[in-house]
């Protein structure tokens, strides 16, 4: 789809947001990355190693005190590491929802103002047309 002048997509918003913290604070531009590699890379790789651990707890003979603490074990890895991965997800949907949003604002805005012009100008032929009838 052709870009419009008065129309921006809502990854351009995200995108200027982006390129603003990196102006503004570089550290917390750096987080970011760190942490979308996170969440995009580890957190699946932290998920097999939780099931290939709590899998053999099934089947191991072992005292069921030493299943119950690395089960507990396992379960602290899930919220060290998924918890901040939905954080970080759900900060992700609540920018571009917020982009999305400030798009159609804009598009409404632009469209409300043609509108307005258009009224103006067929306002302007109708008299035009009315004192011509009326010659």
């Amino acid at each position: 789809m052709d870009k419009h002048a008065h129309v921006r997509h809502p990854k351009e918003v995200v995108q200027e947001a982006k390129n603003s913290r990196r102006r503004d604070n570089k550290l917390l531009y750096f987080n970011d990355i760190v942490l979308e590699w996170i969440t995009n890379h580890v957190l699946a790789s932290v998920i097999l190693f939780d099931i290939a651990l709590i899998v053999p707890l099934l089947t191991l003979k072992a005292p069921d005190s030493v299943k119950i603490t690395l089960g507990v074990i396992s379960g602290s890895w899930i919220q060290w590491w998924a918890l901040p991965a939905l954080q970080r997800s759900q900060n992700k949907t609540q920018a571009q929802n917020d982009a999305k949003a400030e798009v159609d604002h804009e598009t409404l805005t632009y469209l409300a103002k043609l509108q307005d012009e258009q009224m103006t100008e067929l306002k302007g032929i109708a008299e035009i047309l009315r004192n011509l009838k009326n010659k």
